[in-house]
């Protein structure tokens, strides 16, 4: 009986917030479906039908004043992907593939997939957080899960990598001009103590390090998984 007291008003917060949220992004986005940016649609619908989502979350685009994210988001009410549209600026593009976008909308399904977005997990997860650093350094640890995730379903390192890259210098002019080597090299040039004191206060890793943490991983499966040539 104590812990129905103590998880009833949870409950009822949680389900007056997710109305709130869905009635925000419902009068105040758009919501991606078959009838609405359908190709965008159409990759939600595979990437999640990969990750075996059995509910597929309710995208939708959002104006964020030049911010260039996306987010994951579930309530009780249901379970939501918010692309913000200086993103989709950014990162989409002329070929039929979209795979820049496509590495985006899989990371951020792969933290519904991967139980991130579970309020009751992190519910029990919340006295592990009060030990100083590490909520930061399970959170930067989740990104990079989903990033590897990601970048598992889309089978194109470039993009991956340059999606990331693309955020960062949020140009997409740029992106065919930018030396990935070089941006890579940046990593060795932060400053090592000021650097560590930098990540174990950030909820997520550099952008530096998750392109080279995207770079080691698809290096790895494909030696594991060598391609015969005829």
């Amino acid at each position: 009986m104590s812990i129905l007291i103590f998880l009833i008003p949870i409950a009822l917060v949680l389900w007056i917030t997710g109305k709130f949220f869905q009635a925000s992004v419902f009068g105040n986005g758009v919501n991606v479906n078959e009838h609405q940016y359908p190709e965008i649609n159409q990759i939600v619908k595979e990437s999640a039908q990969r990750l075996d989502l059995k509910v597929l979350p309710k995208t939708f685009i959002i104006n964020a004043q030049g911010m260039t994210n996306a987010l994951a988001v579930k309530y009780l009410t249901g379970r939501y992907v918010v692309l913000f549209s200086d993103l989709i600026d950014l990162l989409w593009e002329d070929d039929q593939q979209k795979n820049q976008i496509r590495f985006v909308i899989a990371h951020e399904l792969a933290h519904h997939a991967a139980g991130h977005t579970n309020f009751w997990s992190n519910l029990l997860m919340k006295p592990a957080m009060f030990i100083p650093f590490l909520g930061a350094a399970y959170s930067r640890a989740r990104e990079l899960t989903c990033d590897r995730i990601a970048a598992a379903l889309v089978q194109d390192q470039k993009a991956c990598t340059n999606a990331l890259i693309s955020i960062v210098s949020g140009s997409r002019e740029l992106i065919t001009l930018t030396n990935k080597a070089a941006f890579i090299n940046q990593e060795h040039q932060v400053p090592s103590g000021f650097g560590f004191f930098q990540e174990i206060l950030s909820s997520h890793p550099r952008m530096t390090k998750r392109v080279i943490a995207i770079e080691a991983h698809t290096n790895s499966t494909l030696s594991l998984n060598p391609v015969e040539i005829a």
